[in-house]
């Protein structure tokens, strides 16, 4: 049966957008942000409009220094920012310098009808002053969040923030494009425009920052003590830090070098596409209009393939997904500057913006296993996600200035040339075109380094790539030992896993009882144990006396279990439509055996799908506890593996979130720490999607023949 995506995510968003405050905040965020967008498509298109009579190459010059004002300053001075604003009154922080955005942003169309001359330096000189403003609004921003949602929510208000940040950039493209296709109309409505679509866009972006300053002033944003609050960490401030000390986060290992490789690449490609699209789209004749369309299709598409990317070829390795995109993503660019047609480029960025989104949301999940396993302990554990996950945004950041700045003054310096073709066809070879085939070219061999990287040592990887494309172009899994892929039965599985204490088996019962309430057949179970031979091989391995036993051997008694318990109880329960919610499965194995015995996990996977006739759960609901509190919980004498070492249940708890994070489609990671009502709430929203028709169709269709009987009077 199909697996739907996990659900939740719309719901909490929603919880948190129903406080009042954060709603308004998230609406000045939102209008800050799309301001900031319109600026930079405005500022490019007008470096390039205020240069039109000078060579070329002081055009793209102009462009780059648009660019590098803009980004620059973020990256080198915030730290310095951050320490001024934390002196200030966040409220009024804010407020003040949205107004002056605001005013510098309308000042430059302003001063361009005014001093025609001075046009292009006060457009630089404003543009710096505002990105100088904004190092003191972001700190402001991020340390008032916390104090408007309660702490349970702050991440996913983060989330929403970091939304408002970049989802509004195509909004903005879209505007600009939009308002370039009707400049004819704007320049007869205002003669004294001189660059309508332009000047239009900049009185827009100071109306944006005007209204927002206003939302921010009626918040009521709790009194702030200069130097004695706790502000938030300002994500930029670290971001020259965080390049130098990260690497050894992420660089053990082949999969962290191969994922950080193929991201910066893609960041890479969609910089060069912004840095030389305005004087691209002009060589092409579609002026701001087109360069708005460019500008939507980059952000457009990473945005749809960071959506999409989940349930994208789900039986398809993740790792192979990463490096397959990306070579789709450079192909894509090397064509753009190949191609001089304006609506086969949108759709070329179109499909670049789309690979770097999906390679951007599958590495990310990736990159959080890669820097899981240079961890020695569960504590450190989220130290270095959170270091792996800085380095990358902070690196990620640098390239992108790099990048953008560095595009446009190459196109200046390869210079636009024609190249005879036959007796009397030629073609232009533009200095943007050359760029974006020379950065996709550059990109295509980044790609394979990266792919070969990242599958390097890949144990979900098929039998070979094309194979497995194909497979999972059918839907089914390419490891299956009959070619016929997973079993596939009119029920539903659902697997409850986690650690020594999680709650497992109070779950599996609270989930029974909702289901059965509901009218499923359902089978509630456990390995090991479910069985009559489960119940013997249970005795035998939990016993404290048989500390003899060895690891392989314990393997071994567990994955009989399995075989035994999927023949005789769940493989028919699901074969007459049943939900079967079983207590573990194969992952306990994987964490228990592989992990805390340090067993090959390759080989405890291949013997347990063999054991299992590889049936895989359609949902895996991971109760992660840390093993101090679950060990705390349990009541009476602790078994055989419950008795084990701290350590030992650190490395098993470490591997479920390792499993969890490799196929987050079929996982819902829950925390166990939640009040039991909580969790049993968030366990049922996401089977809800599983779940078969109770009343089966045949059945329906002979009660669809029934009249209704009504009772009389």
């Amino acid at each position: 049966m199909s697996r739907s995506a996990p659900l939740g995510a719309p719901s909490e968003a929603r919880n948190v957008l129903a406080i009042t405050s954060f709603r308004r905040l998230w609406i000045s965020l939102s209008l800050s942000s799309l301001g900031d967008w319109l600026s930079l498509l405005a500022l490019m298109s007008l470096a390039v409009i205020f240069t039109a009579d000078a060579a070329p190459l002081a055009g793209h010059l102009a462009v780059a220094a648009v660019v590098a004002i803009k980004l620059a300053p973020s990256i080198l001075f915030s730290p310095l920012a951050g320490a001024l604003a934390e002196k200030l009154d966040r409220r009024w922080t804010m407020v003040g310098a949205d107004v002056v955005r605001g005013l510098l942003y309308v000042s430059i169309p302003v001063v361009g009808l005014l001093w025609p001359a001075f046009a292009l330096q006060w457009l630089f000189i404003a543009s710096l002053l505002a990105e100088v403003v904004a190092l003191l609004w972001t700190p402001a921003k991020d340390s008032t969040v916390p104090s408007l949602v309660p702490r349970r929510q702050l991440a996913e208000a983060n989330r929403l923030t970091l939304l408002a940040a970049y989802m509004t950039a195509p909004v903005a493209a879209l505007l600009f494009a939009a308002l370039a296709s009707i400049s004819n109309i704007l320049g007869a409505l205002v003669p004294s425009l001189a660059n309508p679509e332009a000047d239009i866009a900049l009185y827009l972006n100071g109306l944006t920052f005007f209204v927002a300053a206003i939302v921010v002033a009626t918040l009521p944003i709790p009194k702030h003590n200069p130097g004695l609050s706790a502000a938030s960490p300002n994500r930029d401030g670290a971001v020259l830090s965080s390049v130098l000390t990260g690497p050894r986060h992420v660089g053990a290992t082949a999969l962290g070098r191969g994922l950080v490789v193929g991201l910066l690449t893609a960041v890479a490609a969609g910089a060069a596409v912004i840095g030389v699209g305005r004087a691209h789209v002009e060589a092409l004749g579609a002026g701001n209009g087109g360069f708005g369309v460019l500008f939507a299709a980059v952000f457009g598409g990473v945005a749809l393939g960071m959506v999409s990317g989940p349930r994208l070829l789900k039986k398809f390795s993740r790792r192979r997904l990463f490096g397959l995109v990306l070579v789709l993503a450079s192909i894509a660019l090397l064509f753009t500057g190949l191609v001089w047609d304006m609506v086969l480029s949108a759709v070329l960025v179109l499909v670049l913006g789309f690979g770097s989104g999906v390679a951007a949301g599958t590495g990310l999940r990736l990159l959080g296993t890669a820097a899981a396993s240079t961890a020695g302990t569960t504590s450190e554990e989220s130290v270095h996600r959170e270091r792996a996950f800085a380095f990358v945004h902070g690196a990620a950041r640098l390239t992108f200035l790099v990048a953008a700045v560095l595009a446009p003054v190459l196109a200046g310096l390869a210079g636009d040339h024609t190249v005879p073709i036959g007796a009397q066809l030629e073609y232009d070879l533009w200095g943007t075109g050359i760029v974006l085939t020379a950065v996709g070219l550059v990109a295509l061999v980044l790609s394979a380094v990266a792919h070969r990287l990242v599958n390097r040592d890949d144990p979900e990887a098929g039998p070979g790539l094309l194979p497995e494309l194909f497979a999972a172009l059918r839907g089914i899994d390419p490891n299956a030992d009959d070619g016929d892929g997973e079993v596939r039965t009119p029920g539903a599985f659902v697997v409850v896993e986690g650690g020594e204490g999680a709650g497992k088996s109070t779950q599996v019962r609270e989930l029974t009882v909702w289901l059965r309430d509901q009218g499923f057949e359902v089978v509630g179970t456990r390995q090991p144990g479910a069985t009559k031979l489960g119940m013997r091989l249970r005795g035998i391995l939990l016993d404290r006396e048989n500390s003899h036993i060895t690891p392989r051997a314990e393997a071994m008694l567990y994955a009989a279990d399995k075989a035994d318990h999927v023949e005789q109880e769940i493989l028919p329960a699901l074969r007459r439509g049943a939900v079967v919610i079983s207590d573990r499965y194969v992952d306990s194995t994987l964490a228990y055996q592989g992990a805390g015995r340090e067993l090959e996990i390759d080989d405890l996977r291949e013997v347990n799908r063999w054991a299992t006739q590889n049936l895989v759960p359609d949902l895996t609901v991971l109760l992660d506890v840390r093993p101090q509190d679950g060990l705390g919980r349990l009541g009476g004498p602790a078994d055989r593996i419950e008795s084990e070492s701290v350590d030992f249940h650190e490395r098993v708890r470490r591997e479920f979130r390792t499993l969890a994070d490799a196929d987050p489609d079929r996982y819902l990671v829950v925390d166990a720490s939640e009040p039991r009502e909580k969790i049993t709430r968030q366990i049922q929203k996401r089977v809800r999607s599983l779940l078969p028709d109770p009343v089966p169709s045949s059945s329906e269709a002979v009660t669809g023949m029934i009249p209704i009987i009504r009772d009389e009077d």
